[in-house]
């Protein structure tokens, strides 16, 4: 049965063909309270685990704003933009994250609020979070657990399908990558929504934008946002392939 989209499908789909990576800006602030809806759009991506350990960082102090231009290679849409968002994934936030769940979930448990659905998840999500969570994430100093825990999982996957991860430094950065660009996405929609424009930039000197912003080791910059008003000339040629191209039925 062929099935018409919905108004709002369509009107989702319109902000996601509107959204281009500009190439300039116009010289134009981006209002606050369109800039912090924008954020509060991005928060309500999905979290793995619900962990929450994407960071954005703002970066409005001109001196910092000027030395993070010259580590983007003062590329002319860097230099442009009214707005450079530095998104940041921090795996190392993950017991922070848990904690602050926990809190929540028996918060929510004593006052008495949730409602039924609510109430018969909280055991299991407590639980979750006391003794789940830390056993997937807890390496040990220097991640020296992780190598015998993927070997036990290895062990215990010849025999039932077992999550594999995420174990040590690597696997845990490529975890919170992936959940840091997923809220990107989102604040790249909301500001096209808004009636603005973004780039995500991978063109940045990584080591030395952590240390301008003072990131801890664990950090990654996952993309330097710049955000704005569209400049004259913002756009290349968009080439998309059909389809079939990138989506197989197995």
């Amino acid at each position: 049965m062929d099935v018409q989209p919905t108004p709002e499908f369509e009107g989702f789909r319109a902000v996601a063909e509107a959204r281009r990576s500009a190439r300039s800006f116009l010289l134009e602030p981006i209002p606050e309270s369109v800039l912090l809806a924008c954020f509060d759009v991005a928060i309500r991506a999905p979290s793995s685990h619900n962990l929450e350990i994407w960071r954005f960082l703002d970066v409005r102090t001109p001196a910092t704003r000027a030395a993070l231009n010259h580590l983007c290679l003062d590329q002319p849409q860097v230099r442009q933009a009214a707005n450079l968002i530095v998104a940041v994934a921090r795996p190392d936030l993950w017991r922070l994250g848990a904690k602050r769940i926990l809190a929540r979930l028996e918060a929510d448990e004593r006052s008495g609020t949730a409602d039924a659905d609510y109430q018969a998840w909280l055991p299991r999500l407590k639980k979750k979070y006391k003794l789940m969570v830390p056993l997937l994430f807890a390496d040990g100093p220097l991640h020296v657990l992780a190598p015998a825990k993927t070997a036990l999982l290895w062990a215990v996957g010849q025999f039932r399908p077992m999550m594999r991860g995420p174990f040590g430094r690597s696997e845990q950065q490529m975890w919170a990558i992936k959940t840091t660009a997923l809220a990107c996405e989102n604040f790249m929609l909301a500001l096209t929504a808004a009636g603005y424009d973004s780039c995500p930039l991978e063109g940045f000197d990584e080591p030395k934008v952590k240390h301008l912003l003072a990131l801890p080791d664990a950090a990654r910059v996952v993309m330097v946002i710049a955000a704005g008003r569209r400049g004259p000339q913002a756009l290349i040629p968009q080439i998309r392939h059909e389809r079939a191209f990138y989506v197989e039925r197995v």
